[in-house]
């Protein structure tokens, strides 16, 4: 008990390094000799530093202090009770959900909204019928209910979710939330939104997230009437919102977003969406692709010039076979091997004598095939 005593007055130090110690300290002894302690402590309005210790060691805890966490949920101080939520949430664990279900009747409305948001860090489904419930209190409080539906998700929350967008004034919330747990299901509860012009923003987003997180790739005959809206989008000052409208602009195989996909193929974090939409634009996207390489100021040109190769354009990718860039000389190259004629033969001849390693040793390669 003695050593206990100096940890627990140790938590009382300035010195976070000194508290840190007394924390990990204490946690090697049985805490049924030190948890009174911890409660009067988080009892103590008068020392921060005593307070936010005896929070940090409740945390460290886990499930050994639930049984004076569950005192405490109930103290007279909506203070202790705010704290205790919070402190619940944080452990994360299952166990704790009866006690913070139960603070959803708490007379404090900050000890409610604690307590949703601690239901939804730890993600029980049991608790999505007491969220539900506090959707028509305070709206602090619904709003912290429905971000923890999204962040339980499963069935139960979700549906609870889809009647929240029957309420207008948490419609943005409910976007977001829906967006985070959705499934293809979700999908068909949030299309209708995409046609309103106040919220057809989140809505699109959360579509196109929830598509794209769970490998969906929506059909171009889903944006027959949405391309005008993510071509407006691809000016978005939100980068999430625009993220997601070109997305849905890479999906919708829609000869007006040629540009924007040509565009992105500068950008390592849209490239793949990128590539994949010009490759479904097919030959319809050529011309604009040929153009495009013609710039010999634009980067990564030698995607451009794979481009042709993956669409069968050999023939136009030969125009470049004196280009400037080395990337696109090893292209063409290689497209050397996928059509034989005398010209072929003239430029791979050159090709093998050529000042860079990477497109002779492409040469080689293709003339060692055509000998076979």
């Amino acid at each position: 008990m003695k050593e206990i005593k100096v940890l627990l007055e140790d938590l009382r130090s300035a010195d976070w390094w000194v508290r840190d110690d007394a924390i990990r300290g204490l946690l090697q002894h049985p805490e049924e000799r030190y948890l009174a302690f911890l409660e009067e402590a988080l009892k103590n309005h008068e020392n921060a530093n005593l307070r936010n210790a005896s929070m940090e060691c409740y945390v460290k805890l886990g499930v050994r202090s639930f049984s004076s966490l569950g005192r405490l949920i109930l103290n007279e101080d909506h203070e202790v009770r705010l704290f205790a939520a919070n402190m619940l949430g944080d452990i994360g664990d299952r166990k704790a959900s009866p006690y913070l279900m139960g603070a959803m009747k708490d007379p404090d409305g900050n000890v409610r909204m604690a307590a949703a948001e601690a239901l939804g860090k730890i993600g029980d489904p049991e608790a999505a019928g007491v969220l539900e419930a506090s959707l028509e209190d305070d709206p602090w409080v619904a709003m912290a209910a429905i971000k923890a539906l999204g962040e339980i998700g499963g069935d139960g929350a979700l549906m609870v979710l889809y009647k929240c967008l029957e309420k207008e004034d948490y419609r943005g919330i409910t976007f977001d939330a829906i967006e985070r747990a959705g499934n293809e299901n979700a999908i068909r509860y949030l299309t209708p939104f995409v046609d309103t012009d106040e919220m057809k923003e989140l809505a699109l987003r959360a579509v196109v997230n929830i598509a794209d997180r769970r490998r969906l790739k929506l059909r171009p005959e889903y944006f027959i009437n949405m391309v005008p809206l993510v071509l407006e989008l691809q000016h978005s000052a939100d980068p999430e919102v625009k993220k997601a409208a070109f997305i849905a602009l890479s999906w919708a195989e829609d000869l007006r977003g040629l540009p924007f996909l040509i565009k992105a193929l500068d950008d390592e974090e849209l490239q793949e969406y990128a590539l994949s939409g010009i490759l479904a634009i097919g030959e319809r996207a050529i011309p604009e692709i040929i153009e495009a390489l013609r710039d010999t100021g634009r980067p990564h040109r030698n995607i451009l010039a794979k481009l042709l190769s993956m669409s069968g354009e050999y023939a136009s990718l030969l125009r470049f076979f004196d280009d400037d860039d080395p990337e696109v000389r090893v292209e063409v190259a290689l497209a050397l091997g996928k059509i034989g004629s005398a010209k072929t033969a003239e430029i791979l001849s050159r090709m093998l004598d050529d000042p860079d390693e990477e497109v002779r040793t492409a040469a080689r390669k293709i003339s060692r095939t055509a000998e076979r």
